[in-house]
């Protein structure tokens, strides 16, 4: 397992990745060009969080936690919403993109696809692999740790909200709403 200090070192490198490559040169790494409706993700990348949080949270892809975190990475790291920010400095953005390189790198090694290309079985064949650190190609960031954090996003973006609250039969009881879906 690593330290929070081996964490913070190698999300400070992906910080600097960013500052020599830029944003856009990071976010489009795969190939793949960013979209109008996306600030950070391309739609390749869009996508596989979409797929990789439906697996953690059933509906998370119908809910737009893609949207969702394309939208705090975008925003100042003191506005975010994302959970890595209640574990870590800023940026965020580093952390996120080479989680969902990983998460392609571990389909390929497993499968010969991309991660949005498996059925169910083989989606869940990675994510177990991610959560019980057995993954065999992902290695930064840590995948189990990703899985924790990418968990909690999917769940808050699932059932933390107005429509979440509904789908589970709870009344929503917030004292001011919020201007966003999420």
């Amino acid at each position: 397992m690593r330290t929070r200090r081996e964490f913070l070192r190698q999300t400070t490198s992906g910080a600097v990745a960013l500052g020599v490559f830029g944003a856009g040169g990071l976010a489009c790494s795969s190939g793949d060009e960013p979209s109008a409706d996306l600030q950070v993700l391309s739609q390749h990348q869009a996508a596989t969080y979409d797929a990789w949080c439906d697996v953690l949270a059933v509906g998370a892809a119908d809910v737009g936690v893609a949207r969702y975190l394309d939208h705090y990475l975008a925003a100042p790291f003191a506005e975010t919403l994302l959970f890595a920010r209640l574990l870590q400095n800023a940026p965020l953005d580093a952390f996120y993109l080479q989680a969902i390189a990983g998460i392609d790198a571990e389909s390929a090694a497993r499968f010969e696809k991309r991660f949005t290309a498996l059925n169910a079985e083989q989606r869940r064949a990675v994510v177990d692999a991610a959560a019980t650190s057995s993954s065999v190609a992902w290695t930064d960031p840590d995948p189990s740790f990703f899985y924790f954090v990418s968990r909690a996003d999917a769940v808050d973006v699932v059932y933390g909200t107005q429509r979440g609250f509904l789908d589970l039969g709870v009344p929503y009881l917030a004292h001011i709403r919020p201007p966003t879906p999420w």
